[in-house]
């Protein structure tokens, strides 16, 4: 993989969608509606409650409403999913069910709207930030039938609003904060919506700019607050809609962030690093088309996406400058055909084309350090799945596959030389079966299997070349990883709606993930295949709604993710935790909202979120992360069209290492012990409005 080998050069240096969703919270700990939650997780509308996933979706006014930022403000809600927000431009590292890794491609899937978005050899989930959306579905276990490669641990799906053809629409936000240590920090955020043609063509436009000052210190170089991180975005969508039974969208999306003095990792006593520390930023740039097509009895959809994501770093020592820049471009179409009838058959058939390319560069000219790589995959997969519903009986059986065939081909230039890597072609098949029981409308029990992927990688050309003289054997290509996982679970609305659960137990068997190992009297790194992990779990949400205006929440999950065999010359022994996974997560909320007067609400919110130390078992030099435990509180008045909060982040001030620590020996008996952070406590003032009406 790339950024193994540009990593490990630097190191040496230095040594040496849908329509008609409806807008409303979903299942799990964030719900708080009593209607149907309607999601699109196998690629049709459905009640979320009827389909024998685990799922959680939360609608873009209740993010609104609280507050949430970005991704890690929300994700960990969901049961069994993990999440910290790096402070860096890699953006937000995901694990969901004990999938967790730092090599191959996104080992979750990570869609923008019904545009995939993958790293292409390294695992990033940009930070768009949450505004303007229509919801977030969380969905747990493998998803390679209908979503494809990287969606092992399961898929996030970020929905933005639609373009309206028949209402008007201007909202807009501001806020201002003060992080303790810290700075001030203040944003502004809006959206348009117009109809040019009611009923037929319209567009929508959305874009934030947030500025956070930061709260790290380097006391070496005489620095305050050197953590600065800056994020802005833009959004656009036009509909149109030439006919009752055709609907076409083009989107386009613009993220970038900016991190100028590193990122929020921190040593124990708040100083950042003694090694050097990159400045870092990123831009992700995306456009894309979707159509609709109604048929009788189905509907036709296609989509087509292509996608820019840039990541330049650049460190400055006493040898020089060090300057990386990681260019990833992905480019997708799939069509598909989905039923939309009451049948007992219900069925999701479809093909996706994926071509992507991947170019690094590093330069440090002290250390004659000159080295570009491409990569270039050439994906293809079809897919179908199918859910009969037994005559007389309340019983679903579902079944669904996957054929993908990915090609994979590249170079690198080390120098002026140029080394040729042939590559390799990974196919496979991925199924997935489910049995679902419905003993009453609102109630759903299941058993499932199903089947998730990933390609393997190229071995870097440096470490391929030092191995053998190092004795480490290293394969030319890595083979690629599956897992199969095993899942029985119910979800239930009960007490006439009042009381949601949601439970699930599950076991999962990772094949083949892809690991480091260091070549013994070197600073490079290698990539090898481990046996690798297992994984079993347990999940439970609840929440109810006991009394008008109050909404209690609360989820939590176990996950025993370990390895399966020991990696010699590794720090991977039989049994150890599995890189970056918290084996409890739990989260619990109220919230409360008091009618003041037909045009008048007080609302309030407090919310907790817990996890336990997380491990890195690829290294022999690290050290365990902390317990966390953040505490967010939300207070304010919603008047007709303008909305007045309070609200305190990290309200308990907890500063734990988010992420395992890393250990690096700077010279012999100085030790540099860093870990990403928690952004301190910070308490700040909001104020939003929103207009509208139906177009003239």
């Amino acid at each position: 993989m790339r950024i193994a080998s540009r990593a490990a050069l630097i190191c040496a240096a230095l040594v040496s969608v849908p329509v008609h969703a409806q807008e409303q919270v979903g299942t799990g700990p964030a719900a708080t509606g009593d209607d149907d939650i309607v999601v699109t997780a196998r690629k049709r509308e459905e009640r979320a409650i009827d389909v024998p996933i685990a799922i959680t979706a939360v609608s873009g006014a209740q993010l609104e409403k609280r507050g949430a930022r970005n991704l890690a403000d929300f994700l960990q809600e969901a049961p069994g999913v993990g999440i910290y927000d790096g402070g860096s431009a890699l953006g937000t590292k995901i694990t969901i069910r004990g999938i967790s890794a730092s090599l191959g491609a996104n080992e979750n899937g990570f869609y923008l709207d019904d545009l995939p978005f993958t790293g292409v050899s390294v695992p990033i989930s940009p930070d768009v930030r949450a505004w303007d959306l229509d919801r977030v579905e969380i969905l747990r276990g493998p998803q390679g039938t209908l979503f494809g490669e990287g969606s092992m641990g399961g898929t996030v799906r970020i929905l933005t609003q639609g373009a309206n053809l028949n209402e008007w629409e201007a909202k807009g936000l501001g806020f201002v904060s003060d992080t303790k240590g810290g700075g001030t920090n203040a944003g502004a955020k809006g959206a348009f919506n117009a109809p040019i043609i009611p009923g037929v063509l319209a567009f929508r436009v959305a874009g934030t700019h947030e500025r956070y000052q930061g709260w790290v210190d380097n006391s070496a170089a005489g620095t305050t607050n050197v953590n600065d991180q800056t994020y802005d975005t833009f959004r656009a969508k036009m509909r149109f809609d030439p006919a009752p039974n055709l609907s076409i969208t083009g989107s386009y999306w613009l993220s970038k962030s900016d991190f100028p003095g590193g990122g929020s990792s921190a040593r124990d006593d708040g100083q950042q690093s003694r090694a050097t520390v990159p400045s870092s930023s990123s831009r992700m740039e995306l456009y894309g088309a979707t159509a609709r097509y109604d048929l009788p009895g189905a509907q036709l959809f296609y989509a087509f996406s292509h996608s820019d994501f840039t990541l330049p770093q650049q460190a400055t020592t006493v040898r020089g400058s060090i300057n990386v820049l990681i260019d990833i471009g992905v480019e997708s179409h799939e069509l598909r055909m989905a039923s939309t009838g009451d049948g007992p058959l219900q069925w999701t058939v479809g093909g996706y084309l994926r071509n992507a390319q991947r170019n690094d560069s590093v330069l440090f000219a002290f250390a004659g350090i000159d080295n570009d790589a491409q990569l270039r995959t050439r994906a293809r997969a079809l897919f179908g799945e199918a859910t009969y519903t037994l005559p007389g009986v309340p019983v679903d059986l579902t079944a669904g596959l996957r054929y993908f065939e990915d090609r994979l081909r590249g170079f690198e230039a080390n120098a002026g030389v140029v080394t040729d890597q042939p590559g390799d072609t990974y196919k496979s098949w991925n199924p997935r079966f489910s049995v679902a029981w419905h003993p009453q409308p609102d109630m759903t029990i299941y058993a499932s299997a199903a089947k998730g992927f990933r390609s393997g990688q190229i071995q870097p050309t440096v470490p391929l070349a030092l191995g053998p003289i190092y004795g480490v054997d290293l394969p030319a290509t890595l083979s690629q990883d599956s897992i199969w996982t095993y899942e029985v679970g119910a979800k239930a609305d009960l007490l006439g709606r009042k009381v949601t659960v949601e439970a699930a137990l599950f076991y999962s068997d990772w094949k083949d993930v892809a690991v480091r190992i260091p070549i013994p009297g070197t600073s490079f790194n290698g990539l090898i295949n481990s046996d690798g992990t297992r994984t079993k779990g347990a999940e439970l949400s609840i929440t109810a709604r006991p009394v008008p205006g109050l909404t209690l929440a609360a989820s939590g999950a176990y996950v025993d993710a370990e390895y399966i065999g020991s990696v010699a010359g590794t720090g991977i022994v039989k049994g150890a935790a599995v890189d970056d996974v918290a084996k409890f997560t739990a989260n619990a909320s109220a919230d409360y909202t008091a009618v003041l007067s037909d045009t008048a609400q007080l609302f309030a919110r407090v919310d907790w979120q817990h996890s336990s130390p997380r491990r890195n078992s690829s290294y022999a030099s690290f050290l365990p992360g902390d317990r966390i435990d953040r505490v967010d509180a939300r207070i304010g008045l919603d008047l007709a069209q303008v909305t007045l909060a309070l609200f305190a982040e990290n309200l308990t001030n907890d500063n734990g290492a988010t992420s395992f620590r890393q250990v690096q020996a700077l010279a012999p008996g100085v030790l540099d012990i860093t870990s990403n952070r928690l952004r301190p406590r910070t308490l700040g003032i909001e104020a939003s409005f929103r207009f509208g009406g139906p177009a003239r």
